[in-house]
């Protein structure tokens, strides 16, 4: 009987460590109303009491395995949340960082130069922030 009992306490205890549902907020990216494939990359989010911090690699790293999603020059990106973040920034990565812009929309434009881009997108909520990636080939 006490075996019972300790290893549903331990079933309980690990059940409540599990962080699987605390994420962010899903995103869904569209140009012209195709959806583009994407990652999240690091993140922080906080639920319930309960939080988590994942750490992930660059947004090169994390699209490394993608095939570009081909977009017309100057096309517009449109982004969709979950549940809306108080600030969304973008940019194109360039070596180790990239060219932060706010996102005004929801609307990105893509650039007007062909070639392949990597974005980066970083959203901020009250319950945390994340990074999301995706690649482009402007054709």
């Amino acid at each position: 009987m006490k075996n019972r009992w300790l290893w549903l306490l331990i079933a309980v205890w690990l059940s409540g460590c599990q962080s699987g549902d605390i994420q962010p907020p899903d995103l869904r990216l569209a140009v012209d109303g195709e959806t583009i494939d994407h990652r999240l990359g690091t993140y922080t989010w906080s639920t319930g009491g309960r939080g988590v911090v994942a750490d992930a690699a660059a947004p090169p790293l994390l699209v490394k395995n993608m095939n570009p999603h081909p977009v017309a020059p100057g096309a517009k990106l449109h982004l969709q949340f979950d549940d809306r973040p108080l600030t969304i920034e973008a940019g194109v990565w360039n070596g180790g960082d990239a060219d932060w812009r706010p996102v005004q929309n929801g609307i990105i434009t893509l650039p007007e130069k062909k070639g392949a881009y990597i974005y980066a997108i970083h959203a901020s909520w009250k319950k945390g922030d994340a990074i999301y990636a995706f690649f482009i080939e402007v054709r």
